[in-house]
């Protein structure tokens, strides 16, 4: 970009003497504003933030150029973590199908799945809660699952204070507790479902309930004192104790459910088949290569594998329970 000449510096300081600086100043950043999103747009991966309901904006694309994959990832921890942590792995499957990425975040679960089912996005890494609360639908389904390196389980815990003396779901009768999405499998269904078999209804059981949105905003507020306990993905609470050691200092688990299948990748049902085996076999072959082994094992993934829709009927199971009870909860 070239330096302004004099005498357009001159007529913006004849501009500032006037009292029309801020409009002229605005216009000029406006017009750099443009320039850098139109630079940008042709060379960055594409990321939606915007909910469900308003049109998926176009990705630039140039001409003769495959279009984007919407790689959709659901938030299951905060969407700076979530970006961080996945998008190498979406570079890599988008490269290895021959597909220019575009990195898809939304509000909640309940988003992710609208999206997947109505054919918005192409792919998406989805919670198990997801994935079998869009069994009714009918128009989504499996293509791969992770495996996890030794000793790393998807399960649900429950998490309190360390200094507090709960020891169970009973001695949190009248405390806040924090959920992390209504779809959410370890961070909302499983505590419903548990308490259900109890005969307890979450909001007869706590005086207050508040949703966080991820799993390690959960698990920051109890923490922080924020919340008197929470539910949260063990995965995400074993990645947080990496991070952070004082955590264990902070917060304990006091209960744990049984494993469940890991949080899956899924399709909409009508894709493209094609597609479908290119997308299965990119996943497939990850570990095949020093560079596929090093991203996986810094997701704490062995490596992934063709889906088992058996591995889901325990959740599915769940969630039939709670419903029949009624102990859903709902922001």
């Amino acid at each position: 970009m070239s330096a302004p000449k004099a005498g357009s510096l001159c007529w913006v300081r004849r501009a500032v003497r006037l009292g029309g600086a801020c409009i002229t100043l605005t216009a000029l950043g406006i017009a750099v504003l443009h320039g850098v999103l139109a630079w940008s747009a042709a060379r960055e991966p594409y990321i939606d933030l915007t909910r469900h309901g308003a049109a998926m904006p176009a990705v630039p694309t140039q001409t003769g150029q495959e279009a984007p994959l919407r790689f959709a990832v659901a938030a299951m921890v905060s969407a700076e973590a979530t970006f961080s942590t996945y998008h190498q792995l979406v570079d890599r499957v988008c490269r290895d199908v021959g597909r220019r990425r575009a990195f898809v975040l939304r509000p909640s679960y309940t988003d992710v799945r609208r999206d997947i089912e109505e054919g918005h996005v192409d792919i998406a890494l989805v919670c198990t809660g997801t994935y079998v609360h869009s069994l009714e639908s009918r128009r989504v389904r499996l293509l791969v699952q992770p495996e996890f390196e030794t000793g790393l389980e998807y399960r649900s815990l429950l998490i309190v204070p360390a200094a507090s003396s709960a020891s169970g779901w009973e001695d949190l009768r009248g405390g806040v507790m924090a959920f992390t999405d209504r779809e959410s499998n370890t961070g909302c269904l499983v505590p419903c479902s548990v308490l259900a078999d109890l005969g307890c209804a979450p909001r007869e059981l706590f005086r207050r309930i508040i949703f966080t949105g991820s799993h390690d905003r959960s698990i920051r507020a109890v923490a922080r004192g924020v919340a008197d306990a929470a539910a949260v993905d063990a995965l995400v609470w074993e990645s947080c104790l990496r991070q952070d050691a004082a955590l264990a200092k902070q917060a304990k688990v006091i209960w744990r459910s049984e494993s469940f299948g890991p949080p899956p990748v899924v399709v909409p049902w009508q894709q493209d088949e094609g597609l479908v085996r290119s997308l299965r076999d990119a996943f497939l072959a990850l570990d095949r290569d020093e560079e596929g082994r090093g991203m996986l094992s810094r997701l704490g993934i062995r490596r992934f594998v063709p889906a088992r829709p058996e591995d889901y009927r325990s959740a599915a199971e769940l969630l039939r329970r709670a419903r029949r009870g009624g102990g859903l909860v709902h922001p």
